[in-house]
């Protein structure tokens, strides 16, 4: 019998991988599957819980260092002590997490600035090279 090759082996690594969850959980299921893996260029050999608890991770990072730079510049420029940026933290705290849980959206933050601030904020997407 003839050595399979890399490439060989790796086709048949995803068909196994595609049969699973078309068996487990259907074909729409597959095809939300490979959407994804197209649209990250994540490999077959990635679980989605391992690339979930990533984004998580991504995602407490980016609110932890945005709260950080929101920090220090309410202290500096506007003299904000302990008292008012722990009051501070904790409604961020909640905005976000009524972002996490969907009692509202990002859309929704940006009408309340424009309609009650007249100010004007967009949250810029890198979809330019994403493909579905």
């Amino acid at each position: 019998m003839a050595k399979i090759n890399k490439e060989e082996s790796a086709r048949r690594e995803g068909m196994s991988y595609a049969l699973k969850i078309a068996k487990e959980q259907g074909i729409e299921a597959l095809e939300e599957d490979l959407k994804m893996r197209n649209a990250i260029g994540l490999p077959v050999g990635v679980p989605k819980k391992a690339l979930d608890e990533c984004s998580d991770k991504i995602k407490m990072c980016t609110i932890d260092t945005v709260k950080l730079l929101v920090a220090i510049t309410l202290h500096d420029q506007f003299g904000f002590g302990k008292k008012r940026l722990r009051e501070f933290n904790e409604r961020f705290e909640l905005k976000a997490e009524c972002i996490d849980k969907g009692y509202c959206t990002w859309e929704d933050n940006i009408r309340v600035l424009r309609e009650e601030c007249n100010m004007k904020y967009k949250i810029r997407k890198n979809d330019k090279d994403v493909i579905i």
